[in-house]
């Protein structure tokens, strides 16, 4: 394994907002962190990989449009670059960013599509706010230039949004390129157990969404045509949407972190907005008070589901907290990579390992148990060779191919 030395900055340390670990008194409770190994029992003839170590928590990466270069993300602030040789640091944010939360931090990435011309890159972190008291870290898209030389220009970077964030966890802030100089950008319900706020089913605030805009000379646009206050809305009713992908119908694939009982996988369309339902439903379920999809305090499963009115788009795949199973790290879509994955939505969970393949047989939706990976994954990334990528808890990156 390829091991480099990193600033000592701070030691994060990570989750994905879904109901990891429950008190006996129901209260919340983080994991602790498990050290993660090349041990991946899997029905796929994949070969597992060390890839890169010695980062914090390295969640998503992106491959230069013009070098040949792989563009690795921290959480705490740090973006390098990997040519398959040696890595290079393009920039330390951690000055910038707040990490009072294993929430919090840089969140997302993406090239200006322009970049070529522009030189310019998208940022989505919580800004450094002070760690006690009431939370003052909100979430910030914002733009910069990298210079000739390869590295983050500090001061070119230019605040283009704001969003306001009531507690510290359910940030979202994942940034994807979908072409056309359009971009979607993940925005969680805001925080606190069972969104109390019902910012999800509110359309005056951008909490709980996935909004679209177009990104032209450092401002950013709607793309639907809407003049009013959500008019960057794409879709709503989410709790934490970590990871989405778009496949070759354009349809978009969102994983939502769920609280106490489900996790998803949602199929939507990106021209066509659609409410997912949170916090009145979670998966394929009802979510009553006490945060459970059953009165009682348990967890329905599937069977007993009532369908969703028309108010709402329920997933075309869910699974339940059982077997350790804790939070849903998405994921892509797969038209490329190791040929006996492709065709499908790849995606996993935090806590167990477990990953898993969507495809449709015979025109249902139909999940495959892949394997179980050694590890707590928080992340997927697309390699230099297409080999697959997966980001841990404890700083470690592996390869699949």
């Amino acid at each position: 394994m390829k091991l480099f030395p990193l600033l000592s900055i701070f030691l994060l340390t990570f989750g994905l907002s879904g109901c990891i670990l429950i008190n006996e008194d129901k209260s919340f409770a983080w994991p602790e962190v498990t050290e993660s190994e090349c041990n991946f029992d899997n029905n796929k003839n994949l070969t597992c990989s060390p890839f890169l170590d010695g980062f914090d928590v390295p969640h998503m990466s992106a491959i230069h449009p013009e070098n040949d270069e792989l563009w690795i993300i921290d959480l705490n602030g740090l973006i390098l670059s990997w040519d398959g040789f040696s890595l290079f640091k393009v920039a330390n944010l951690s000055f910038l960013i707040s990490n009072c939360h294993f929430e919090q931090g840089l969140l997302g990435f993406a090239f200006d599509e322009n970049f070529n011309s522009t030189n310019q890159v998208l940022l989505s972190y919580v800004k450094k706010g002070p760690c006690d008291g009431d939370n003052e870290s909100n979430l910030f898209l914002a733009s910069a230039i990298i210079d000739n030389s390869g590295i983050l220009n500090i001061s070119s970077i230019t605040i283009i949004q704001e969003i306001y964030q009531p507690y510290r966890n359910h940030n979202g802030g994942y940034l994807q390129s979908i072409g056309d100089n359009k971009y979607l950008w993940g925005i969680g319900d805001g925080g606190g157990s069972l969104d109390p706020h019902s910012n999800g089913q509110d359309t005056s605030t951008p909490l709980g969404t996935i909004q679209l805009f177009s990104f032209i000379d450092n401002e950013i646009y709607p793309v639907r045509g809407e003049t009013n206050s959500d008019s960057l809305v794409l879709h709503n009713g989410l709790r934490n949407p970590w990871r989405f992908d778009f496949d070759n119908n354009n349809r978009l694939w969102v994983t939502d972190v769920g609280e106490k009982c489900w996790e998803e996988v949602n199929l939507l369309l990106i021209n066509e907005s659609a409410n997912l339902g949170w916090p009145e439903r979670e998966g394929l379920h009802k979510v009553h008070s006490n945060g459970y999809t059953h009165e009682n305090g348990t967890c329905y499963y599937d069977e007993d589901a009532p369908p969703a009115s028309n108010d709402f788009t329920d997933p075309i795949s869910s699974y339940i907290h059982d077997g350790g199973n804790c939070s849903i790290t998405g994921g892509f879509w797969m038209n490329w990579g190791p040929k006996s994955l492709q065709d499908g939505y790849l995606y996993g969970d935090f806590c167990t390992g477990s990953m898993w393949i969507l495809r449709e047989i015979e025109g249902i939706w139909t999940d495959e148990y892949i394997g179980s990976f050694q590890g707590m994954i928080v992340g997927f990334g697309r390699g230099l060779s297409d080999e697959i990528l997966i980001f841990t808890w404890d700083g470690s990156i592996y390869s699949l191919n």
